[in-house]
């Protein structure tokens, strides 16, 4: 499973549960029954080079669920604060291909962490906002030709959205047919990866407790392989205006990152420099 596919799933498959509410005894029903679904299949030629759909396939082959990251970054005793997050009603001013593609992203994870706290109405917020970018882009589409109609059946707890989230990780590498749709996906994995970084950064300013804050720190520190491969995957579309203006942003917090040789050698004076240039991209892409 990739990240990108975990990032487009925590999107869409939250829109999807938005609809899909239900109670125990359909959901006992449901699980088990038969729900293969006809799906109308994607024609779009294959055209994606090689050399672009290994470095995609690469960039983010080893990085972990974002959830999962945000699930550690709850226990970190640190209370929700949904004023750090993208403000929702900032969905109104993304126009662009790049800047609807990049705060996906952003709203992702921004979701992620609503729901990893159990924030309900913050939850349903965010998906609004997913599923309006994800229409923008075409995206929406695609997966659900992935899911079908199974979802509205099997989407009624925790544990049965995940075993649809597994299936759509797997399908929606059929998605990835086009340089264009690989740069779409890579800018929604930017887009992320970067709020991701963004809210490691401003959970670790309220915590007090040492071991935590070691492990925000680490956590940090453990990026700069990740980066090098996302700005190596972006450089194959730096003829793009908004892309190569990305590069040069990213490419001053991956130096300053790599710099460091050992998590211990991340100081609190690294950590706030380096915070400091995740902050202003940040604040750049979500204007």
């Amino acid at each position: 499973m990739t990240l990108t596919h975990k990032l487009f799933v925590l999107g869409f498959s939250s829109v999807i549960l938005v609809s899909c509410g239900g109670n125990k005894e359909q959901e006992a029903s449901t699980e088990s029954a038969d729900t293969t679904a006809t799906v109308v299949q994607d024609t779009t030629p294959v055209t994606v080079t090689d050399t672009t759909k290994f470095k995609f396939d690469f960039a983010i082959a080893n990085i972990p669920s974002p959830a999962s990251t945000l699930q550690d970054m709850a226990a970190w005793g640190v209370s929700y604060d949904n004023s750090i997050l993208n403000d929702p009603k900032n969905n109104s001013k993304y126009t662009t291909e790049f800047q609807k593609s990049i705060n996906l992203g952003v709203y992702n994870i921004d979701m992620a962490y609503a729901m990893v706290n159990e924030k309900g109405p913050d939850v349903l917020t965010y998906m609004k906002d997913i599923l309006i970018l994800s229409d923008g882009l075409g995206l929406r589409g695609a997966v659900s030709t992935m899911v079908g109609k199974r979802a509205e059946s099997n989407l009624n707890s925790k544990d049965s959205l995940f075993k649809i989230l597994d299936e759509i990780f797997v399908k929606s590498d059929t998605y990835l047919r086009t340089n264009e749709r690989v740069y779409t996906a890579a800018t929604v994995f930017a887009g992320s990866w970067i709020e991701s970084l963004y809210l490691n950064c401003k959970i670790s300013e309220e915590m007090t407790d040492a071991a935590n804050k070691e492990k925000a720190y680490k956590h940090l520190w453990d990026q700069r392989f990740h980066l090098g491969n996302l700005i190596s995957l972006l450089s194959d579309y730096k003829d793009k205006k908004e892309c190569a203006e990305l590069i040069k942003d990213l490419t001053p917090i991956h130096d300053e990152i790599n710099a460091v040789k050992q998590p211990k050698e991340m100081t609190d004076e690294k950590f706030r420099s380096i915070s400091s240039k995740i902050y202003a991209l940040r604040s750049r892409i979500i204007k």
